[in-house]
């Protein structure tokens, strides 16, 4: 949905009669209606009338600051769940070797970097989905750097389906 707005000389945003009036009719108010929900006041413009937004300023930072609370709560969704299996899988498959294991440390650095998670919620949600898909994941103890889930250390990891 768009809605025009310009700037009078004295630097007050302003949105004009007609495009209020179709975004309103698109939310299923009148132009009124609309115009009282953004705190707009109804001023002649020439042979027209435009509606000036008092707190204009206010409005858009507040509204772009909302949607960034909004985009904030989608990327910490998008670091759950499928996100990390897709990528826990990805960075298997980019550093396996010819057997199918792939270094832990390899894998850790790949999902750390691709999620923005620190090093402990990757521990803790790799055993939480190596506990929810047994079988999925086979943990080999060894290797050079371990992690260690449940006083186990692990050095390489397989996907095996």
């Amino acid at each position: 949905m768009e809605l025009a707005v310009g700037l009078t000389e004295q630097g007050r945003v302003y949105v004009r009669r007609s495009d209020l009036e179709r975004v309103a009719r698109k939310m299923g108010l009148t132009a009124d209606e609309l115009a009282a929900r953004l705190g707009a006041k109804p001023e002649q413009a020439g042979r027209g009338v435009r509606y000036i937004i008092e707190d204009g300023w206010s409005l858009v930072l507040g509204k772009i600051l909302e949607l960034e609370e909004r985009v904030s709560r989608l990327e910490g969704r998008r670091a759950e769940g499928v996100d990390f299996d897709q990528a826990l899988d990805a960075a298997i498959r980019h550093s396996a070797g010819p057997t199918g294991y792939a270094p832990l440390r390899a894998v850790k650095d790949y999902v750390v970097s691709k999620l923005g998670l620190s090093e402990a919620e990757f521990v803790e949600r790799l055993a939480k989905l190596v506990a929810e898909r047994r079988g999925k994941y086979i943990l080999l103890e060894g290797g050079d750097e371990k992690i260690y889930i449940n006083g186990r250390g692990y050095g390489y990891i397989k996907k095996t389906g």
